[in-house]
């Protein structure tokens, strides 16, 4: 602060020192005027002793200022009205006046842009409901006629095309809903077989058609948690799981309980997540080296999952071995050693 003080001040502090100097000249050259040597020091440090006292001075006052304005700068909360009474000079106050200025800019400009950002939000989820309509139409259609599927063999594709979007659309409206997860849940006891059939149920075509073994064990035991946002966790987990599983493979559902909290465990025997890049299969957009090569990754799965599970007071983890499978851990703690739901 001094520093930038004194170099700022720079210029008054040499025009001190060039009218001290040529005052001390003029004593020196001219023979008319008598000055003691004493005197003449006396004079200089005088001067001096001066000088410094005005820089003290001025630097405390503006130091006072600025403090107090970075402090309040660097809350979120602030309110530049309360820097009015350390308003002493007319440069201090054309500052705070610009500052308000900005300020003023700065908070028009970001409640349009909030205003503009909830109209997307508003369109992108009535457009999702609206999508739903045919979605589900077109899914009594393809049930409808499941048994000719010997006469109309494409019609398999259209289903798993019809599973995709419906797993996008799944996607985007839950993602357009995550902003507001505070006001859209409701803890209570649910078992994790409610939190783990129905998807297997939801995603049994691919699972029939990889002829996967699908392995559960002690999944009636009860979490607190909001069943709706849980269930959507676990479907993209399970996407994955079926998607980079082997023809013939094993799928595996099972628990583990202590008095703290339960886990729940979803393991497949799929091609593995590098080392190198389990770090970051949470980060948003990343899909890895497997992701590259499948048609259709949008790496954001896992992250909405994180943000779910990180907001419901839930932890989510993977391990994972090169070409020896992936295990995704969703744990559930307990109420009465973890407070986290409580405090949402």
């Amino acid at each position: 602060m001094w520093k930038s003080f004194l170099r700022e001040r720079l210029s008054w502090i040499l025009f001190v020192l060039i009218w001290l100097s040529v005052i001390d000249a003029l004593l020196l050259l001219e023979y008319d005027i008598k000055v003691s040597s004493t005197s003449f020091w006396y004079l200089n440090l005088l001067t001096l002793c001066l000088l410094i006292l005005f820089l003290l001075w001025r630097g405390i006052k503006e130091r006072r200022f600025l403090k107090k304005l970075s402090l309040m700068l660097r809350n979120d909360a602030y309110d530049l009205q309360e820097m009015q009474p350390y308003v002493r000079t007319k440069a201090e106050e054309d500052m705070l006046s610009l500052l308000q200025h900005i300020d003023r800019v700065y908070r028009r400009q970001t409640h349009a842009l909030h205003v503009q950002q909830r109209e997307q939000q508003e369109y992108v989820t009535t457009w999702v409901h609206e999508i739903k309509t045919p979605l589900t139409a077109m899914k009594l259609l393809i049930n409808a006629h499941r048994t000719e599927l010997y006469k109309w063999p494409w019609l398999k594709d259209i289903e798993d095309e019809w599973m995709k979007i419906d797993g996008l659309v799944d996607q985007n409206l839950y993602s357009a809903r995550l902003q507001y997860l505070e006001k859209d849940y409701q803890v209570q006891a649910v078992s994790l077989s409610e939190l783990v059939f129905p998807n297997v149920a939801y995603f049994s075509k691919w699972c029939i058609e990889k002829k996967l073994h699908i392995d559960e064990k002690n999944l009636d035991i009860l979490v607190y948690t909001d069943s709706k946002w849980m269930q959507f966790v676990v479907r993209q987990v399970l996407s994955n799981a079926i998607k980079y599983s082997p023809l013939e493979g094993k799928l595996s559902f099972f628990s583990e309980e202590t008095p703290k909290y339960v886990k729940l465990f979803i393991a497949d025997q799929g091609k593995g997540i590098p080392t190198q890049d389990l770090p970051r299969v949470f980060e948003k957009g990343f899909t890895g080296n497997a992701g590259r090569k499948t048609k259709g990754a949008t790496g954001l799965g896992l992250y909405f999952s994180k943000k779910i599970t990180d907001a419901l007071g839930h932890r989510i983890e993977v391990n994972s071995l090169l070409h020896e499978g992936t295990t995704v851990i969703l744990t559930f703690y307990k109420p009465n050693s973890f407070d986290n739901l409580s405090k949402m």
